[in-house]
């Protein structure tokens, strides 16, 4: 069960990277829940069901010419959590800044869909919150 998470996580990350949002959202419950609110950036909060997540996104697009995520490594908590790193690349659309970072998230799986995601700044303090020493 643990491996098929990983997958699904693989495929939502996926079609994220290639803006295909709603098709990512195919595999998330109805009440989804994304939680940005340990964010650094404009876009901090929670955001409740699929039509309050593609409308962040959205948003999110606007800003960001492209946007990459690379899943660097899937630690499995347990059959329903997995803490996903990724490398994120950005360029600003109209700047072209270019932005590297690391991102973190635990995502909660169930039923075979994603259930929520919660974003934090560093692998220790996802480790932390997942209860696990950092």
């Amino acid at each position: 069960m643990a491996h098929e998470n990983a997958e699904l996580v693989r495929r939502i990350v996926d079609r994220f990277n290639r803006r295909e949002i709603d098709q990512a959202l195919e595999e998330t419950h109805e009440d989804f829940e994304m939680d940005w609110s340990n964010s650094i950036g404009p876009l901090k909060g929670v955001y409740r069901g699929r039509e309050a997540v593609v409308e962040m996104w959205r948003s999110f697009l606007e800003a960001w010419e492209k946007i990459r995520w690379d899943p660097q490594e899937i630690i499995e908590l347990d059959e329903t959590r997995l803490i996903l790193v990724n490398h994120v690349r950005m360029r600003g659309r109209g700047s072209g800044a270019e932005v590297e970072a690391t991102g973190v998230q635990i995502w909660t799986i169930t039923d075979g869909k994603a259930r929520s995601v919660k974003l934090y700044q560093s692998k220790s303090e996802a480790l932390q919150a997942a209860g696990l020493s950092g």
